[in-house]
Parts: C-alpha cells; sequence; structure tokens
C-alpha cells in the first residue's frame, strides 16, 4: 500500500496543495518550523483513512478560513492497483460529508479499510494512562480497520446502547412515579428486547478486543526489550465485568461468551434501572498494560512510557499486516523528540517494509537514513 499523490484544497492551512510522492522514495521527511502545516499534512491523510480527525472531533476545524468545505483526495496503489480516494465536507449551505472510492459514492462504514494508516504522536503517550475511553478509541481504530463486521457491531451496539439507556430513565421515572405494574411491565419487556440486541452487539466487539490483546501479548514483550535491551515482563489485561481470559479457557468461546453477558447483565438490570445507564459492556472496559507485573500507572517511568508505546505501535503494524495481508501507511508525527538515539535506530529498522511520512523540525536524528530511500520535503514550499 502507497500514496502516489495527495491533492488538499481548504483544507487548515493548505488553501491549494498538490504533491506527488516519489516512487522509488520510501522515507517522506516533512521539514519545518513549528505553525507552518507538518501535523495537518499527516492529519489529511489520517482523514483519507479513516474519515476523521486525530486532533478534532469537529470537521469545522478542519475547513480552511473564509472557506465553505474542504476536499481531500489522494491516488494510491493498493494490492497492486491504483486507487482514487477522496474525503468532502461542506458547513454551508448545510454540512454533508462525503466519501468516494475511484469517483464512486460510499457510506462511511463501506469506506474506511481502503487506506490503512499507523498514526504515532507524542500524545498518544496520553493513551497510556490517562481516561480508559482513550484505550477503548484505540482498540475500536485498529479494529474497524482491520474487520468490517467489528465496525458493523461497533455501529449497532451504539445506538442500542442508546436506546437501552433512554428506556432505563424511562423505568426509573416511572417507579418513582408510582405508575400502575402493567405499565411497568411492558418496560421491562421493551427492555429484555434492547438486553438481546446488547448482547448481540457487544459479543463480538468484546471477542475481537480480547483476540486483539491475545496477539499484541504474544509480540509485544519480545518487541519491547528488542528496543530497551532488558528483559522485562509486559503483559496487557482485558478488563471486563463479563468476562476473563480464564472463563473463556472454560467454554467454547462464543457460547461462554454470550452466556457470560446475559448473566452479568441480568444481574445488573436493578443497578442499571437506578442509574438510568448500563454499567457494563464494551463501552465500560479497558486495557491495562503492565511492566513486572505491576501497572504502568503507578510505577513506569517516562522512558519506560515511550518504549512501551513504540513497542505497542510496532505490534500493531504486525496486527494489521496479519489480519489484511497489506503494509500499513505509517505516520510519524514528531515522535522522535520523544525517542532518544537508540530507540529512533530501532523504530527506522523497524519499518522499512511501509511507506513512511516523518514531521520534524530538526533533521539531526535522521543523518543515518540511506540517501537513496529519503526524501525531505519543505512545508515551506507549498504549491
Amino acid at each position: 500500500m502507497k500514496l502516489t499523490n495527495l491533492k488538499l484544497e481548504n483544507f487548515r492551512n493548505y488553501a491549494k496543495f498538490n504533491y506527488d510522492f516519489p516512487k522509488d522514495k520510501e522515507l517522506i521527511v516533512i521539514i519545518g518550523p513549528n505553525g507552518t502545516g507538518k501535523t495537518n499534512f499527516l492529519e489529511a491523510i489520517y482523514l483519507l483513512s479513516l474519515g476523521k480527525s486525530f486532533r478534532s472531533l469537529v470537521h469545522d476545524d478542519l475547513v480552511g478560513w473564509d472557506s465553505e468545505y474542504l476536499r481531500c483526495s489522494a491516488n494510491a496503489i493498493i494490492e497492486e492497483e491504483d486507487c482514487h480516494l477522496e474525503v468532502f465536507y461542506s458547513t454551508a449551505p448545510t454540512r454533508r460529508k462525503n466519501f468516494k472510492k475511484n469517483g464512486v459514492n460510499l457510506k462511511n462504514s463501506e469506506y474506511l479499510g481502503n487506506l490503512l494508516t499507523v498514526l504515532f504522536h507524542p500524545e498518544d503517550l496520553n493513551m497510556l494512562y490517562l481516561n480508559p475511553s482513550l484505550r477503548r478509541r484505540y482498540m475500536d481504530i485498529v479494529l474497524s480497520q482491520t474487520d468490517k463486521n467489528y465496525l458493523l457491531a461497533l455501529s449497532k451496539y451504539k445506538k442500542a446502547l442508546k436506546q437501552r439507556n433512554a428506556l432505563l430513565g424511562q423505568m426509573r421515572e416511572a417507579y418513582f412515579n408510582n405508575v400502575k405494574d402493567s405499565s411497568q411491565e411492558a418496560l421491562k419487556n421493551d427492555l429484555a428486547a434492547w438486553d438481546q440486541e446488547i448482547v448481540e452487539y457487544g459479543t463480538p466487539i468484546i471477542s475481537k478486543r480480547l483476540e486483539f490483546t491475545n496477539f499484541l501479548n504474544k509480540h509485544i514483550e519480545d518487541i519491547y526489550s528488542s528496543i530497551s535491551g532488558e528483559k522485562e515482563r509486559i503483559s496487557i489485561e482485558y478488563m471486563s465485568k463479563i468476562v476473563t481470559a480464564l472463563d473463556l479457557a472454560k467454554f467454547p468461546q462464543e457460547k461462554s461468551l454470550t452466556t457470560l453477558y446475559e448473566e452479568a447483565l441480568f444481574s445488573r438490570k436493578k443497578h442499571d434501572t437506578f442509574k438510568a445507564e448500563t454499567s457494563i459492556g464494551p463501552h465500560r472496559e479497558d486495557l491495562v498494560f503492565f511492566i513486572n507485573g505491576k501497572n504502568i500507572c503507578a510505577s513506569a517511568s517516562r522512558g519506560e512510557f515511550r518504549t512501551l508505546l513504540l513497542a505497542l505501535k510496532l505490534a500493531e503494524i504486525e496486527y494489521i499486516k496479519e489480519k489484511t495481508g497489506k503494509n500499513p501507511i505509517l505516520l510519524l508525527d514528531d515522535v522522535f523528540s520523544e525517542l532518544d538515539r537508540k530507540r529512533q535506530v530501532h523504530l527506522l529498522k523497524s519499518i522499512q517494509d511501509c511507506q513512511t511520512i516523518i514531521t520534524t523540525c530538526d533533521t539531526s536524528s535522521l543523518d543515518d537514513l540511506p540517501a537513496n530511500k529519503v526524501v525531505f520535503f519543505a512545508t515551506d514550499c507549498q504549491d
């Protein structure tokens, strides 16, 4: 998988921009001072990959000043075939988002997965120790790119969860207002129907996340040791109130997971009604990292966090390769400022099979790159 051309129109500070990626270069290094649009370049590619930004949840923020729309398009070689991708977003006269592949309009769910990317930027460190929602988002991004069924289940689960929570609110109100029993019974029947959907769509989400966690556990310790030179024990645990690896070892996976989910949801029904929210499920679960048996949030140094993040991203690349048979495009946003020389060298050696786009203010860390594989592009040389 390789980008051959990128065109931007009214995207952040790029009013009109066209760049042809050199066919014989594997590494593209974008240099320039802060504020010149280096990260915007990567953000545009990320938008073409996932249909959203990694910096803002508001699409209006991506549209250039005094403009009513943006358009990002790219030519890429995917599975040895030429492919044209386009993302369009307008703020006026109405807000509209459109995805195209080879000129054909697609839904976001159909578009996602065409251009596979792995992003590595300094704020990724926050994912390791801040809110669990960041780690759930990380898993969802990786798994949605590699599995359409996961993406579909995730979308349907979110809709069912919203409906179940609204119904729980009605049930709580009916209880405290002493609504007659027949009305409460109707609400309970409705809840049973939504519980069935919650389990139906939540089960494959948890199953795929457990599979992903197992993959990481098989690979990340060796990757971490090769970077650090140490023999720390690295482990990752998927934290769930529904299922553990031990539970799954006792039964056939799908049967046991569905049964455990149903039992857990039933046991929390009174609690959920009182709180008017669903207290268990994929939206409440977490991915926790351990070094030598200790939670990294309580014991890891800054250097260990950096090494673990790098190892995680390299394992993510291997997961995407295994599941899709394709090499993702790597987007490295000023990561060398977060890595010492040893980690920089290891990273560069590990990504040789993938087209890689790097942003940096200082090229001294890239002095060892082979000249026949790298091209430097200054952001102050926009077309």
